[in-house]
């Protein structure tokens, strides 16, 4: 799994930015693009009209392969196992704040052609940093946490919980 972290610019300085802490934690396997509007990746732009990657979008509660296909139903152990076959190598995570997200996707056409993978399992979101967050949204970090543990990669899920309670509690207390 490679994630690439399309960072809004504002979000690059924020003590409350998320990605980071993959970002230092799995340098091998996670990277941060930085978002614009007039100068897009152009190896990004490719990687998603290959459809090599996919853009991490919200769908609470549905399935949602690459090819567009949505269903309500709860998945059985073979439609987990599709699932997760249709799961890109390449995943590509928004990172800003929803307001800023929601720009970066209408002001990105090749972002909003983009093939979508959605959290299929989510539970409400922790992040207590910021005012504002939507019913459903799960920070950058949540994401992460979110899509290794559909690989099952349960030591970097550990990895990943403790920095994220660390670092909020950090930023409380500071």
């Amino acid at each position: 799994m490679n994630l690439v972290l399309l960072t809004h610019e504002r979000e690059v300085d924020r003590p409350t930015n998320t990605g980071l802490l993959a970002l230092n934690a799995f340098p091998q396997w996670c990277r941060r693009i930085i978002w614009s509007r007039v100068s897009p990746d152009l190896a990004l732009k490719e990687l998603i009209s290959s459809h090599s990657a996919a853009v991490l979008f919200p769908k609470p509660k549905l399935l949602c392969l690459s090819e567009g296909r949505c269903d309500a139903e709860p998945m059985e152990n073979t439609q987990a196992q599709l699932y997760l076959e249709h799961m890109p190598d390449t995943l590509i995570i928004l990172d800003a704040t929803w307001q800023e997200a929601r720009k970066m996707m209408r002001q990105s056409p090749y972002l909003k052609a983009a093939d979508k993978f959605a959290l299929t399992e989510q539970a409400d979101s922790g992040f207590t940093l910021r005012r504002n967050q939507i019913e459903g949204g799960l920070c950058t970090i949540e994401c992460i946490i979110g899509l290794l543990e559909l690989k099952s990669r349960h030591q970097e899920v550990e990895l990943l919980t403790q920095a994220f309670h660390d670092f909020q509690a950090g930023r409380q207390s500071g």
